[in-house]
């Protein structure tokens, strides 16, 4: 992705605590004249690590006009396989490379979307994660019945999402004792019984499992969710360690079996859709590489398997925007994901606010991701420091 020259003199991180013990971290790169471009690089309690990380990278950069952010990787001595092997350092060129498109989008008085070789577009088709939204908040402890699940389910469906997403299997862990369906997948099954109930068949819904299972139970698991009308079966097991088993479980499914939420990468991508491994790849904007690597991903992949990429997202509203401007620009037929209801205040973190409706995410008019942060929350609310 060649475009205007951007030279590094500035980079401010945010740290911005959400609930729970969650944080939303930022990255502002600056130039000579005042543009910068803004990127999120929440990764847990592993996020002070890549903001080192991004210091230490930002320090080799500053001399350098960099024109192709894809080339940024090579600029610092870090290949794509290493960077899938080390999720920190992959997590900070990422948000250096993201920060810079929006920096050049800017510079090019371009929407993002547009530098990427998107056509022009008012919104985005989200789906909802209900899951943060019953986190643990400050001060006790989240509701996680079946109960509870289809309320939050069941306001989802009426703001106007037309696909839902769970994570329901907190009591599983592998290695089961005895064989087939275990025990402890009971409780999950009987909340997404609930939400079927109350999302209806117009709603699809679909279920995170978190690499919570193995081989046997994961096959034992698939048709108990066939059975109540699940659509998307997300990673029973993990590809990065269980790349054949999760392949297995992929030729034996009656639905459609996604994951690679935190790989780096095009070739990582194309490999999991070529051997069959998933039906969908979920690249993550703030892992994957950034906006620019996703529409890599995007355009490889969905010429050769339509509605094979579907972006993950389910941090804050920097990295969903930026997500969203990816989905755009490669015309992603796949809805984007959404953490629905985490904090009241989220749309207040972005100016222009955060506009969602109907299911749907409406890009700011504007160059770049066509925001900022909110200057006063972030004074307020945040804790800022510089690289240097």
């Amino acid at each position: 992705m060649t475009s205007e020259p951007f030279r590094i003199t500035q980079a401010v991180f945010t740290e911005l605590p959400v609930r729970g013990g969650s944080h939303w971290y930022f990255l502002e790169l600056s130039n000579a004249d005042g543009v910068t471009g803004l990127a999120e690089f929440s990764y847990g309690v592993n996020s002070i690590a890549v903001a080192r990380a991004i210091a230490q990278m930002v320090e080799e950069l500053r001399d350098e006009e960099i024109t192709d952010e894809t080339k940024i990787p090579d600029m610092v001595g870090l290949s794509p396989a290493f960077l899938q092997s080390d999720r920190v350092l992959a997590t900070a060129i990422t948000a250096i490379r993201n920060a810079i498109l929006d920096a050049q989008a800017q510079i090019a008085e371009v929407p993002l979307y547009r530098l990427l070789g998107g056509s022009v577009i008012e919104s985005v088709e989200l789906y909802g994660n209900i899951n943060r939204s019953m986190l643990k908040s400050d001060s006790g402890d989240s509701n996680r019945s079946p109960a509870s699940f289809a309320a939050v389910a069941e306001r989802a469906a009426e703001e106007g999402f037309g696909n839902i997403k769970c994570a329901p299997f907190d009591e599983c862990k592998a290695p089961f004792d005895g064989s087939g369906l275990p025990d402890e997948a009971k409780a999950g099954l009987d909340r997404i019984a609930a939400v079927k109930e109350a999302i209806g068949d117009k709603v699809n819904l679909f279920v995170d499992c978190h690499s919570r299972f193995d081989l046997e139970s994961a096959l034992a698991l698939e048709p108990e969710l066939a059975a109540r009308g699940v659509a998307w079966y997300e990673e029973p097991v993990s590809y990065r360690t269980h790349r054949d088993d999760l392949a297995a479980i992929n030729a034996a499914a009656t639905m459609d079996v996604a994951g690679a939420e935190d790989a780096y990468g095009v070739n990582v991508f194309q490999s999991l859709i070529a051997a069959n491994v998933t039906d969908v790849v979920m690249p993550d904007v703030k892992y994957c590489g950034g906006a620019g690597e996703a529409v890599l991903i995007g355009n490889a992949l969905e010429a050769i398997s339509p509605g094979s990429v579907s972006m993950h997202s389910p941090a804050g509203p920097v990295s969903m925007l930026a997500s969203a401007h990816a989905t755009a620009a490669f015309n992603g037929s796949r809805p984007l994901e959404h953490a629905v209801w985490e904090v009241d205040w989220r749309a207040t973190v972005l100016e222009p606010a955060e506009h969602i409706h109907d299911g749907q995410l409406f890009i700011p008019d504007g160059y770049g991701i066509g925001a900022t942060l909110n200057e006063e929350l972030m004074s307020s609310n945040g804790r800022r420091w510089s690289a240097t």
